[in-house]
Formats: structure tokens, sequence, C-alpha cells
């Protein structure tokens, strides 16, 4: 809880509606709001220019409240121009890192991700912070907020701005140091530098005085030892001397959503009452592939890490595996009939021209369909302001809005969707999976996993009634285990893997009802087949790395797809012998999104400033153009078997 200071002789007693009840800091007041909520009211300095003041405010009415502390309201009390915002009942960073030590593994991750976040809907909205420090960054109990927002470009319209400085050197960018306006890529500047005291408690240009920090800031690279190396290559990008060698804010929550997506970014405890259990690892971190993860349609624009809403019911019933009278984990699904091993192919598949056109609402992605399509969009998450997330409407081309904030996918019948939480354990310490009727509207959520596992990667199976995930733990950067979700009975059952696989592969369901991971023994990348216990069945150790996603087996379950193991195109292989059937020949920007049917797959290419997903044969060609997305683009796409 921050400090709150009693008011002072001198401090006023109301500011405009709001009355002051209590002291945080010079010109800066705790007050209760006409509505009872308590808020925080900001002074700023009778010689503001109240029109530039009123044009500095007017696009912070526009942010929404995603980790940042939302501007409510600002005026003139008499000759004083003031802010009114949220009140976060948290410490800053500063105070936090000074009391209890640096932040290390999910917790900065966290950090990182949240306060870039906040950038983002400011830049988004047209204007900057130009103040980003340890002392402007709140840790609320819902996460980090940014607080202070536009005050360096309100105080820049005050008479004697020359004399009056508001940000503190140590984290201040060159170019500002030389008296250049508060701009976006100082912000970035900002943001590198404050990462850093984080994981340090030091600024990383601190020279022991202001005359030496400056020195430092505009002439030496910065001390980056103590960040992870995940974090490392982007925080010293930001902290580039010249302002235009820095990434934007979007391109860098980019980056960091893109190398966190599969885990979580909450705190974390064990979940075994028991104790840890000691697991075979088949885990070493693998070179990622130039496949998607979760089938994400990533084009360099804008984004944000998409946290959930504070209305989202809370979930305060623990989760335990159900166990059978020995004590193994009960099985989670009954397995579909197994291939035979003379499974003969469909005859070739025509893909057919597209007739439609059809505009996604909140992006500027089109899609190019035809009736006759095998797959289609099923579900996607716009991942910009407001957020929303979409599922088509069975048999038709209309997509309605079921949610926001939640990765949304569509079932194979076309009746539910599955949406599941980025942001973990906001209102309990149980990882939930939503299930939302799209006849009925209706909705229900099942408990999955406790902290400190977390369900990533939902994928539906071929009969929609179950869901599968990868039981996540996100500090180590593996995954333990899966859950599959009983649609029908409201229920999850966790199994606990026989080995532990790396994050960047996940779970998917086989076409004979097992389920199935990559792994990486250090030498060889390969496909492990799991039963309802967890235990390894059957190994293809020399098929190579699978897709971070979970589509890599073809419409029938006939063949699989990976990345060759001499990793210079994609391989499709028999499910049932293990041979390689095709070698299909891709540029090293080609994104694998999935199938199209039994003998094409979609990828995503770059084309001009934007890209476009294509229906490409076995020979690497395009036969089709499925969508088009524009410079600027940023969605989550998932696509899915037409529902007839």
């Amino acid at each position: 809880m921050p400090d709150i200071d009693p008011v002072r002789a001198g401090d006023p007693e109301r500011v405009n509606e709001y009355e002051v009840t209590g002291r945080l800091g010079e010109d800066v007041y705790l007050a209760d709001a006409p509505s009872g909520d308590r808020v925080v009211v900001r002074l700023l300095p009778a010689d503001v220019d109240l029109d530039r003041f009123r044009e500095a405010m007017e696009p912070l009415r526009e942010i929404p409240a995603f980790c940042t502390a939302q501007v409510l309201d600002s005026g003139v009390d008499g000759d004083r121009p003031y802010i009114v915002s949220e009140y976060i009942d948290g410490p800053t960073l500063e105070e936090t890192v000074a009391s209890g030590g640096v932040l290390e593994a999910a917790a900065l991750h966290r950090l990182a991700v949240g306060t870039m976040t906040a950038l983002v809907a400011l830049h988004q909205a047209g204007t900057v912070h130009g103040d980003l420090r340890p002392g402007s960054v709140l840790l609320g109990p819902d996460g980090p907020r940014v607080i202070d927002l536009g005050m360096a470009r309100a105080l820049e319209a005050t008479a004697s701005t020359a004399t009056r400085r508001v940000d503190v050197p140590a984290y201040t960018s060159p170019e500002k140091l030389r008296g250049a306006s508060p701009e976006p890529a100082g912000d970035l500047f900002s943001w590198g530098a404050t990462m850093a005291f984080a994981a340090s408690g030091r600024s990383p240009f601190d020279a022991g005085s202001m005359s030496g920090t400056v020195n430092r800031i505009v002439n030496a690279e910065p001390d980056l030892d103590a960040l992870p190396e995940d974090l490392r290559g982007l925080i010293s990008v930001c902290l580039a001397k010249d302002p235009a060698r820095r990434p934007s804010a979007s391109d860098a929550l980019l980056r960091l959503v893109g190398e966190l997506l599969t885990s979580d970014l909450a705190s974390v405890a064990h979940l075994s009452p028991g104790g840890p259990v000691t697991h075979p690892s088949r885990r070493l971190r693998p070179l990622l592939l130039a496949a998607g993860a979760m089938a994400v349609a990533l084009v360099s624009g804008s984004a944000v890490y998409l946290t959930v809403p504070k209305g989202t019911a809370a979930l305060a019933t623990p989760v335990s595996p159900p166990v059978t009278a020995q004590g193994a984990l009960a099985p989670a699904f009954t397995p579909q009939p197994q291939l035979s091993p003379n499974v003969t192919e469909a005859p070739w598949e025509k893909v057919e021209k597209a007739t439609t056109d059809i505009d996604l609402a909140e992006t500027d992605i089109t899609l190019h369909e035809n009736p006759g399509d095998p797959v289609k969009l099923g579900a996607y998450l716009n991942a910009k302001v407001p957020f929303g997330s979409f599922a088509r409407e069975k048999g038709t081309d209309a997509f309605k809005q079921v949610d926001s904030t939640l990765q949304a996918i569509l079932s194979p019948q076309g009746d539910r969707v599955a949406l599941n939480p980025f942001a973990k354990f906001t209102d309990s310490d149980v990882d939930h999976l939503k299930i939302h009727e799209l006849a009925t509207g209706t909705a229900f959520t099942v408990p999955t996993v406790k902290r400190p596992l977390q369900g990533t990667s939902p994928v539906w199976s071929k009969d929609g009634s179950k869901v599968l995930l990868s039981a996540a733990q996100p500090d180590k950067e593996q995954i333990e285990g899966f859950v599959v979700v009983d649609v029908a009975a409201r229920r999850a059952t966790y199994v606990r893997a026989e080995s532990i696989g790396d994050h960047t592969m996940p779970f998917t369901f086989a076409p004979d009802g097992s389920v199935a991971r990559g792994f990486y023994d250090g030498t060889r990348y390969g496909v492990d087949f799991y039963g309802p216990d967890g235990q390894i069945f059957r190994t293809m150790h020399w098929v190579g790395q699978p897709p971070l996603n979970t589509g890599w087996f073809s419409p029938s379950g006939a063949l699989f797809i990976t990345t060759c193991p001499k990793r210079d195109a994609l391989c499709a292989w028999d499910t049932t012998t293990g041979n390689r059937r095709h070698t299909i020949p891709v540029g090293d920007k080609d994104l694998f999104m999935g199938w199209f049917n039994n003998q094409h797959l979609l990828v995503q290419r770059p084309k001009g400033k934007g890209a476009r997903i294509e229906v490409i044969d076995f020979f690497g060609a395009s036969v089709r153009v499925l969508a088009d997305l524009k410079k600027g683009t940023t969605a989550f796409l998932s696509f899915t078997a037409a529902a007839r």
C-alpha cells in the first residue's frame, strides 16, 4: 500500500468536486470522488498553458485501463490545472525493489509485458508518457500499472519549462537530455532503463553522480548483465542512442508476446500437495520453428498484452486430478479407433477459387473464401483496442463477438467456442477454460489447474466433446503434462506426463485419440505419443520438430507435418509408419498455419508491407490466397474444419 500522509497546512481541502483526504506527495493527493471512489488528484503549476494542457489531456480519455492508472478527469480549480486518475493500491517499482529486492523470472516478464502494453495504448492514442521510470510504475494487486500519464506533455506547456524537469536523468533518453520534446522512441529508452533497474536495482547508466550518469547515457553502453537472456536483446536495442534504431512499442510488445505466449506471466507456487515429482526430462530449449504459435497471424504492427477484464468471475474451488482406486490418474478420454495400417488417401482434392470476400471486424484482414472450402477461419482475437474475441456463426460468413481479451477456438461442429485467458490468476489461484454456446449465448467455466501450472494451447477433439490444454510451468519454461476438459461433464482431468517438454512444444490430439508432443533430447527432434495415463507408448525420433501450433495432423489423420530434420523444408510423415511422404519447400519467413485439406497446407507469407495466408501444394507452390493482412494488422487467428 502506498504511503499516505496527513494533509498539511496549506494543502487544499477540495479540488473542484474531489474531497482531499490524504497526501501522496508534492501536489499529489488522495481524494474521494462524488461517487465515493478513492482517486488521485495531481495539481499542476499555475503557469501551465491551458490550451496546450487540454490538448495534452484529450487523448488520455480514450486510453483503456490496460496496465495504466486510468485518467478519469482533468480541469482547472482556481488557477491550478489538475488531473484525476484511478487510485491503485500498491507500491511503486522503486519502493518494491528498495524494500524487497530485484524482480526475477516470471515477475520480471510480467512487468515487461504490462508496462510495454501501457506504452502501446498511449502511442496508439497519439500521445506519449515522457517520464517513464521506476517511480511511475505501480505494482498493483492485479499487476503492474503505469501512472503519471500525460504529465510530461502537460508540463511541457508551462511558461518555465526550461527550468522545470519532471523526469529522472537516469531513465531519460539522450535526445531528451539534449532538449528534444517527448516522443515515442524516448518512451522505449526509458522503458529499457526501467526494466534494467527492476532486474538489478540500479539504472543501467548509473555513475554515482548526475553528471556522470548523463555522460554515460549519451556516450556509454548500458550495464545489462543482470537481465535474463530472453529480455536482454530487446532491452539493448531499446537503449540505442539513435532513436531511429529503437523499435516501436507495438513491435517490441509483439516480440515479448511472441517469446512468452506459451508461458504464464504470473508468480508461481508448486501444485502438488505431496511435493515435487521428479520426471525424466527430454527438455532442452529448441530452436524456434518458422511457424506460428497457436496459429498466430502476426504482421509488424500494433498489439497489446491481453488482460482479463475485472468482471471475470472468480474461481474459488481448488481443482485436483481424479484418481482411480489404485491411485493412478483416471483416463481423460476414450480413444478414437486406431488407424488401420492400410489407410488409403482420398483422391486428389481440388482447391476451388474464392468467390466471397469477408472483412473481419476491428481488423484490416480480408478473407477470400469459397462455400465449399474444407477449412475456414473459425475464430479470431483482435489484438488492438478493444480486443474483441470473435467466432463464426455456424453455416454463415458472419462473425459475432463472444467475449474480449480471450483466445477463441471454434469447435469442429461450429456450435461452441473455447475461450482461454492469456492473463492468469487475476481472481484466484486456479486457471480455467470458458465454454461459450453460440446458439444460446450462454457460457460456463471449468477449473483446470492450480498455480504454478497454467493451461495453454487449447485444441478441440474431432467430436467436439473435449478440449485439450497443455499444462505449462512458466518460470521453468516447460510443459509438465496435459489437461482434458470434458465439456458435457464440465470437468477437467490433469495428467502428469512421463517426461517434461519445452514450453514451445504443446500437446495436441493425435488421430487415434491419444495425445502427441514434440521433443528435443539435445541431439535430435522428434514426436512422442502419450496414452491417457501420461505414459509414452510410441516415439518417432527421426521426424524433426513439429510446428509450434497444434494443427500438424492432416484432416484424415494419415499425415503430420514437421520441420525436416535438416531444417531446410517442411516434411509430411505417415502417421502409421513414420515414413516420409513429402518434402515441401518453403521460404525462410513462411509460417505454417495448418492444413487446408489432405494435400494442401496453409502458410503465412510476407507480401509487400503486409502478408498473405496462402494455400500451397506439396511442391510449395501457391494455389490460392485465403486472406490478405495489411501492414499494421495483428490478430490471433484460429482455422478449423468448416462446420456444415
